[in-house]
């Protein structure tokens, strides 16, 4: 922890927005050591922050090179982070520590940002330089360099790379207050790569690479109840009395997930129901509690399979009536969703003598908020496996439910 508090007063000394509209990313070298200036993506080449006099320009360091004897733009430099740049001209100050010298320069250039080369480098451009007078020998002249941000580059990523050049002598440059108009777009904790600019297609502020509805405002994640393998419920619907005992008056899978907003609010419970077998000669139904969700909570539920002479009573929003907690009736009779192979065969898909009839997954979804109408505001643990309360209604005999083991019945 201690780590990420110093990087970011690091990132606060190092760079500022301004009030107005415009950025920067400045370098006055006050962290006083380079090894800060790494961690927060700069790049030093001959180059070191110090506070010797002989190239001290502001405050208590300024940038100091190694003595500039060579022409080459890769011997002596500093790098900027990964930016974003705006319009604008970088600034800074430098001088010479008067020891002698022939040519003393400095390039500035810039490095596109290539995702197809190492550390994402492509090729420098120079685009403006500063030389300073002659003689080079004696002189300590304070000078404030300017040089104007190349339109092709305003709004792409780019590092600033200066470049301190020479021919003999021993003369060293300072540099300080170094200002750089742009956005800081490095990524101290990935490599000091760029950051990624992060898509939100619909706008509901979770990004798409973390959105499950990348493309629904009105959604984004999947909160499966059951794990995304289905569950599996056998009923025994002679209970209590034990009958025969083989639990598979009723057989079938299930799985729920619960679709939350980016507020993390449950927008619908998709309920994925496979009927496998029924070995009753009952006609039984099937139904699901959700204990704790009052009923007006619902905007609607759709998918149910209910004959046109059911048993049961419907509120307008799809919930069975007269119930305390929101109570979906998936389907009020087993032939609404498997097929009975006749032929004297007492059940389905339970007696081996006759031939497997074919299942079929069938999918409710309670709705608690559609689109911008909302019923409820009802969050994940609300709606928990402690509050599914699934059960099997005997033989089209309402108040004859069978429940798992410590629920209760329904207010039927």
């Amino acid at each position: 922890m201690k780590r990420f508090i110093l990087l970011f007063s690091l990132l606060g000394l190092v760079f500022f927005q301004t009030h107005g509209q415009e950025n920067y990313v400045k370098n006055d070298a006050e962290l006083g050591d380079r090894s800060h200036y790494f961690s927060l993506c700069w790049g030093m080449g001959a180059v070191t922050v110090s506070d010797n006099n002989a190239t001290l320009l502001n405050g208590d360091f300024s940038m100091r090179t190694n003595q500039l004897t060579d022409k080459s733009n890769k011997a002596t430099w500093i790098k900027s982070p990964w930016m974003v740049m705006e319009a604008g001209e970088i600034s800074f100050v430098t001088r010479l520590d008067g020891n002698a010298g022939g040519n003393r320069g400095i390039l500035i250039q810039y490095i596109p940002f290539d995702a197809d080369m190492d550390y994402g480098e492509g090729e420098e451009v120079e685009f403006d330089s500063f030389s300073f007078p002659h003689p080079v020998n004696k002189q300590t002249t304070v000078h404030k360099v300017t040089a104007n941000i190349p339109e092709a580059i305003v709004g792409k990523t780019v590092k600033i790379f200066i470049s301190f050049t020479g021919t003999g002598g021993s003369a060293r440059a300072g540099l300080d207050d170094l200002v750089i108009p742009g956005k800081y777009a490095a990524d101290p904790s990935y490599n000091c790569m760029p950051k990624v600019e992060k898509q939100d297609k619909d706008g509901d502020g979770v990004v798409d690479a973390e959105d499950d509805y990348p493309e629904d405002k009105y959604k984004a994640f999947d909160n499966y109840l059951t794990s995304k393998s289905a569950a599996t419920l056998m009923f025994e619907d002679l209970w209590p009395a034990k009958g025969d005992y083989d639990f598979n008056d009723l057989v079938l899978d299930y799985m729920i997930n619960r679709i939350t907003d980016a507020s993390g609010e449950i927008v619908e419970a998709v309920i994925d129901l496979l009927p496998r077998a029924a070995g009753a000669g009952y006609s039984n139904g099937f139904g699901i509690e959700f204990t704790g969700i009052a009923p007006d909570q619902v905007y609607k539920v759709v998918g149910s399979k209910i004959k046109s002479n059911s048993i049961h009573k419907f509120l307008d929003n799809g919930l069975e009536a007269g119930n305390e907690y929101a109570t979906i009736i998936a389907f009020d009779d087993v032939d609404n969703v498997l097929t009975h192979p006749g032929g004297g065969s007492v059940g389905i898909n339970t007696d081996p003598s006759f031939p497997m009839q074919s299942v079929e997954k069938m999918q409710i979804i309670m709705y608690i908020k559609d689109g911008e109408n909302a019923k409820g505001h009802i969050q994940l643990d609300e709606l928990k496996m402690d509050h599914f309360n699934p059960f099997l209604i005997v033989n089209q005999k309402r108040g004859v439910e069978i429940h798992l083991p410590g629920k209760k019945p329904t207010a039927q």
